[in-house]
């Protein structure tokens, strides 16, 4: 296809990292390679996931074949396993190493990841001078790939869009200024002149950025998440109750995960239930297998009772579990400029949803029409308790109609249909 834009898209997550950050830049790429461009990603070494940050390597069998990835080895100061990876000046005096590394870095504010951004540049260059780019898409977070796309867009005239994602300046838990926004205000503001387009996951980001940026409003989209077919298979979602009925939390365990509150709630529940309830999660204790906060989560899971932890379970698999399911718990903490991924994926499934979430947050937003939807009305057990019981109950209630009229309310949330008008307007200023 002599006439077909290529298109450099920078994401250091990328399959086979298992990271919640992969599947976005995954669906774009793949939506851009079938919208007829050449696609080139650049992305952190497979050896960074496999031994650092986690891998999935059954999420590389979803790369379209006609995309190609351009891996960069990305090492961490510390800690960084491998040995062998460190070159001899390292080996032999790492401390020495590191903080002569750190004079000659870019002074961008991002710990660790700043590191990549003479990498990403030089990249790009490479990849334009071997087959010229007719646009670059930065993701974000990490932030200084970004950084680094804007320095060549500029210096080479080649068109940028910005997938800023969750946000560089805000603070999306608490709705303020990032603690390092003083620090990033200069950077920010130079991408949004340089770039053609800025997405926000939802409506409340982009809304932030507009009110405290207006030169720029006319260059933010949202492009919304969604879920991915084959994630979740609706024919396989039971419409007969289990004994004992099965909640499940499907996804990453986070850092800031409200895990002993919902225990407490879940207590609650259990020992008031006439029916028996297990309380099932699936994926990943946090960003570092074995962690002692990894090790925290499990040693909790273990103590309650009706409580276990299925494991980490590859994405290509997931359908599955959901088919093992009653019930889904939404859980995170964030306002209203959260949302989170497993919102739209947890629709598609038509199971009753118990959302132990800030009322203020935009997965209410998504969900507010959702007819199995079971929110809290306020923080804390009591009411986290009250969800969880409305929920079962939805569950033991469950028939094949009340599954379809939920199903149908899912199929309006693919991500597919979120990345369509953006694809479009990336084909268009890539020509």
């Amino acid at each position: 296809m002599p006439d077909s834009p290529h298109i450099a898209l920078v994401s250091w997550g990328f399959p086979p990292f298992r990271g919640s950050g992969t599947f976005r830049p995954l669906a774009v790429a793949n939506a851009l390679a079938e919208a007829g461009a050449r696609v080139t990603v650049i992305a952190a070494s497979r050896e960074t996931f496999l031994v650092h940050y986690g891998a999935d390597p059954g999420l590389e069998s979803q790369i379209d074949p006609r995309v190609s990835v351009h891996r960069l080895p990305f090492y961490p100061e510390n800690p960084w396993p491998l040995i062998d990876d460190w070159g001899p000046e390292r080996a032999a005096d790492p401390k020495r190493f590191a903080a002569e590394r750190r004079q000659v870095l870019p002074p961008f504010p991002e710990k660790v990841y700043e590191a990549w951004i003479p990498a990403v540049g030089q990249a790009l260059r490479d990849i334009d001078a071997a087959d010229p780019v007719s646009l670059i898409l930065a993701t974000g977070g990490p932030y200084g790939q970004i950084e680094a796309s804007v320095d060549v867009a500029a210096d080479l005239g080649i068109p940028l869009v910005i997938d800023d994602r969750d946000s560089f300046l805000a603070d999306v838990f608490t709705a303020e200024p990032h603690e390092w926004y003083r620090q990033r205000l200069s950077f920010g503001l130079r991408w949004f002149r340089c770039a053609r387009e800025v997405w926000f996951v939802n409506p409340p980001i982009e809304q932030w950025h507009s009110r405290r940026f207006p030169e720029y409003a006319d260059r933010f989209r949202v492009v919304e998440n969604g879920w991915d077919p084959g994630i979740v298979d609706p024919t396989t979602i039971t419409t007969d109750p289990r004994t004992p009925l099965r909640i499940g939390y499907v996804g990453l365990v986070p850092t800031n995960f409200p895990m002993d509150m919902l225990l407490e709630a879940w207590r609650r529940v259990r020992d008031s239930s006439e029916h028996p309830v297990e309380l099932v999660f699936t994926g990943p204790l946090g960003y570092t297998e074995g962690s002692p906060f990894w090790r925290s989560m499990h040693d909790r899971i273990r103590a309650a009772e009706g409580v276990s932890w299925a494991g980490h379970v590859s994405r290509p698999e997931l359908a599955g579990v959901y088919a093992g399911l009653d019930a889904l718990l939404l859980a995170k903490e964030g306002g209203e400029l959260v949302t989170g991924g497993k919102t739209y994926e947890y629709a598609a499934t038509g199971l009753p949803i118990a959302g132990v979430v800030d009322p203020q947050s935009d997965a209410v937003r998504v969900l507010r029409d959702y007819p199995r939807f079971h929110p809290v009305a306020e923080p804390g057990p009591d009411a986290a308790a009250a969800a969880l019981t409305a929920t079962l109950a939805d569950a033991l209630a469950t028939t094949p109609g009340r599954v379809a009229q939920a199903q149908a309310f899912g199929q309006g949330l693919t991500r597919r249909a979120a990345l369509d008008e953006a694809v479009r307007r990336v084909m268009e200023l890539a020509r």
